[in-house]
């Protein structure tokens, strides 16, 4: 005998029939994504605003600090430029009154050389009165072998009368591995004989340039004065050259 298949039974639930139904449904969820949509959008314009907002004023602040660190760098660079003004001005004046004071020093030497002169002129020793050789001086110039020189001859103790005669003056050194001397008209165009006249009741001065010849090495200056007359005396007196050149030695 054939079986039979019975197909399995199923259970059904019987609802009235309403087709509005459906679409109210649908119209429902329609509503609810749209005001979904619709907060999201409200949410994001609100927050986006609040963060604009936040941008705005962060940049305003930004640029507020920005002022002020301008203004803060500018009142720096003037307060810079106003110290470097001012330590320039005190460099220079002190500058200046290192220079005053190197000149009064310099004018201080002058005439304490000046006093000493004049006290050894007017009150002299007693074995020193008369004609004496008070100086002599060698300044180099730019030319090297180009020289100013300076003799001074002064008259100590009594000087009611005048003082007259002759002086004469030598370079020496050697030329060609020969020793020379070299009066003072050869090499100076101030001096015109080898006996230099002279005549005062103080003091004075034979100045002069003095150019020494190609291959000539200076050694001394001699200087050999003769006054003449009721005080005939005689000095006389040789100088390193090399101490004369650097100064060191300008008296007898």
């Amino acid at each position: 005998m054939a079986k039979v298949k019975v197909a399995p039974v199923r259970q059904m639930v019987v609802v009235p029939y309403r087709p509005w139904r459906r679409w109210l449904v649908r119209i429902v969820g329609i509503v609810i994504i749209a005001l979904a949509v619709y907060a999201a959008y409200l949410y994001g314009f609100q927050s986006g605003g609040s963060q604009y907002e936040t941008l705005l004023n962060q940049r305003a602040e930004l640029r507020q600090n920005l002022r002020e660190a301008e203004q803060r760098q500018e009142a720096l660079r003037l307060r810079v430029a106003q110290l470097e003004r001012g330590s320039e001005v005190d460099r220079q004046a002190n500058e200046n009154a290192r220079q005053t004071q190197l000149e009064l020093s310099g004018r201080i030497a002058e005439l304490e050389e000046e006093v000493a002169l004049y006290q050894g002129i007017m009150s002299p020793s007693l074995d020193n009165e008369g004609l004496r050789i008070q100086e002599v001086t060698l300044e180099p110039t730019s030319s090297s072998d180009r020289y100013r020189y300076s003799l001074m001859l002064t008259q100590a103790g009594n000087n009611s009368q005048y003082l007259q005669g002759f002086v004469g003056v030598n370079i020496v050194g050697t030329q060609n591995g020969e020793r020379v001397a070299l009066p003072l008209k050869d090499v100076s165009e101030a001096v015109d004989d080898v006996d230099i006249r002279f005549r005062y009741r103080y003091f004075q001065d034979i100045k002069g340039d003095l150019v020494l010849p190609e291959g000539f090495i200076p050694d001394q200056i001699q200087v050999i004065a003769q006054a003449v007359g009721d005080r005939a005396a005689r000095v006389e007196a040789a100088y390193s050259w090399l101490d004369l050149e650097n100064g060191n030695n300008v008296g007898q």
